[in-house]
């Protein structure tokens, strides 16, 4: 039993702390932006330059960065790069690099939409990067502008959880459901209300959907063990082990 305890403790820990990142690895060029899915999220980099101006290239270790980048030119002050997310999620940080050669320092705004969120300033010189901690919440998508009036906008990873399942939408009253854990079926108390749910796993990727059944009883078997998420049609989620 205490095993048990301290497997869920720590798989919870472990949620709570998840971040995943576009990287840019597996990035696509689709001619109106580059794009990279995510457990189930796409971000779309494009450029007001022009609709195919966003570019994916292996950044070689410029400026710090790893891997592949994102990037776009703006030849005036009115450009901006903007990243755009197919659903709402909680940004941490991003790290830009300033690929242009300019030999003063420009400064980088952030701006956010969606959620209530303020605009991040940073300033870098030709040749350097920078994590940039943001901790938005909510976010649909953020452009990004320049100081100066030729310059890049280049970016690297961007660390990120899906709002969908934000740690403010938990339901921690866990005697909604029962047992927990389990390893065959949970059921459902008071389900009058309920009519369909969906189960996500730990990285917050959905792995079923379907109606309740009218004995309030939901199979598990098929699953892996571990912590999932139950979300029902009514907003709330609560949270069961399957071991």
């Amino acid at each position: 039993m205490k095993q048990i305890y301290f497997t869920y403790c720590f798989l919870l820990i472990s949620i709570f702390s998840f971040a995943q990142t576009f990287d840019w690895e597996s990035a696509t060029d689709t001619g109106n932006g580059i794009t990279q899915t995510v457990s189930g999220i796409t971000a779309t980099f494009t450029s007001s330059y022009s609709a195919d101006d966003a570019k994916l290239i292996d950044g070689g270790g410029f400026s710090g960065s790893s891997g592949n980048v994102v990037y776009t030119y703006q030849t005036d002050s009115g450009e901006s790069a903007t990243v755009t997310f197919s659903s709402p999620i909680d940004i941490t940080s991003v790290y830009t690099l300033a690929a242009y050669s300019y030999s003063g320092t420009r400064t980088y705004t952030f701006t956010p939409s969606g959620g209530s969120n303020s605009s991040v300033d940073q300033d870098l010189t030709y040749g350097t990067g920078a994590t940039i901690t943001l901790n938005w919440t909510n976010v649909t998508s953020f452009t990004i502008t320049s100081s100066i009036g030729s310059d890049s906008f280049a970016l690297d990873d961007i660390v990120f959880t899906d709002s969908t399942l934000g740690t403010n939408e938990f339901s921690y009253d866990n005697t909604t459901i029962y047992p927990i854990p389990s390893s065959d079926f949970i059921y459902i108390k008071e389900a009058s209300d309920l009519k369909n749910y969906s189960i996500y796993n730990s990285l917050g990727a959905k792995i079923t959907s379907a109606a309740l059944t009218s004995d309030n009883k939901i199979d598990i078997q098929n699953l892996a063990n571990g912590m999932y998420f139950l979300k029902f049609d009514n907003g709330n989620t609560t949270k069961f082990i399957k071991e």
